[in-house]
């Protein structure tokens, strides 16, 4: 046994290998899945805050419409919430609702929206988005 054993070594050794030659690509195979999803996560969470700030961005620029538009109906200005970011994503929930307090009517736009991740081989629940704008309306 002593003697095979010798004789790789010499031959290993002709052949200029030092015996750490697949060290690195064993490294490798270890740390690059953990650094992959690592990175998809960094990516998931962007598209978290993406899609938040979508909500936010429509939302503010429905309540801005309904002040310049106080007849629109709710019905209007959901769609128009939704026209707001149809070409950059689609899904969200969008209500108008209209409540009057001291004599002041106000239009609150609400948005939601169920985000999944998309990471691989993790299971994280799904979390509820949700934005919200309210503003006064100007009677005419």
């Amino acid at each position: 046994m002593k003697f095979i054993g010798g004789h790789i070594k010499r031959f290993m050794q002709k052949q200029g290998c030092s015996g750490s030659r697949g060290a690195t690509a064993v490294e490798f195979a270890l740390v690059a899945p953990i650094f992959l999803l690592f990175v998809l996560g960094i990516i998931d969470l962007g598209r978290l805050f993406f899609v938040k700030n979508l909500m936010q961005y429509a939302t503010e620029q429905t309540a801005r419409y309904a002040m310049v538009n106080p007849t629109a109906t709710n019905v209007q200005l959901e769609t128009y919430a939704d026209d707001e970011i149809a070409s950059l994503f689609t899904g969200i929930t969008f209500t108008a609702d209209t409540e009057t307090i001291d004599d002041v009517e106000f239009i609150t736009i609400t948005a939601s929206y169920t985000f999944n991740y998309m990471m691989p081989f993790v299971t994280l629940g799904d979390v509820p988005l949700s934005a919200k704008s309210r503003t006064p309306v100007n009677e005419e």
